[in-house]
């Protein structure tokens, strides 16, 4: 069989036996002319084993994954992301992504896990291999007239966020609930109201 694959590169390939298939994950090292294949992982059967993860039935919860410091782990990263129901190839994916990054600001990758799948554990044990894991941060719509409060500001001036202020009232009222991209960016400017005021205004010349 022939692969196409660079040097110092994560490499995933399906064999077959007979009728068996067989998956291999691994890390692909370049010494001079000779490529040696390192922290190998091979699973076989008599099924297409490469898209069949482990499955669980809870909801999905997103996930940021971001690398901080070399990735001399990929294989055992790839592996624990599959128990935690991510198909191989979605977790070569990711790692490939997470190393080809060459700025360190953007050397992240999104994924949804199951929540069944023990998060706290799954951020834990990447977290030693430099990868680490955060997830959407639960935010209450309530949250809106108590971040106006803390930063005095009336509802209309409140808008200068970019939301109307019908809808912002609506959403105070408890007729309408705002969405997640619209809390993110409450939330943001509670945390930081010079960084959405640059973000969204300009200096006049």
């Amino acid at each position: 069989m022939d692969l196409e694959i660079t040097p110092d590169d994560l490499v995933a390939a399906r064999l077959s036996n007979g009728n068996a298939m067989i998956d291999v994950l691994a890390f692909l090292y370049m010494t001079s002319r000779t490529a040696t294949l390192r922290g190998m992982h091979i699973q076989g059967g008599g099924r297409n084993t490469m898209d069949l993860p482990p499955s669980f039935s809870g909801e999905l919860v997103t996930l940021v994954l971001r690398l901080k410091g070399p990735l001399d782990q990929p294989i055992s990263v790839v592996t624990r992301l599959r128990t935690a129901g991510l198909t191989l190839r979605a977790a070569h994916t990711l790692i490939d992504r997470l190393a080809e990054a060459r700025l360190a600001e953007a050397r992240l990758a999104v994924c949804e896990i199951n929540e069944d799948a023990d998060i706290p554990a799954l951020a834990a044990d990447p977290a030693r291999m430099n990868v680490h894991t955060n997830r959407r941060r639960p935010l209450d719509p309530g949250l809106i007239p108590d971040v106006r409060a803390r930063h005095g500001l009336s509802q209309r001036e409140f808008s200068m966020l970019g939301i109307d202020i019908d809808t912002l009232r609506n959403w105070e009222q408890g007729r309408n609930k705002p969405d997640q991209a619209a809390l993110n960016l409450i939330n943001a400017f509670d945390k930081s109201p010079a960084t959405i005021e640059q973000a969204a205004f300009e200096a006049i010349a």
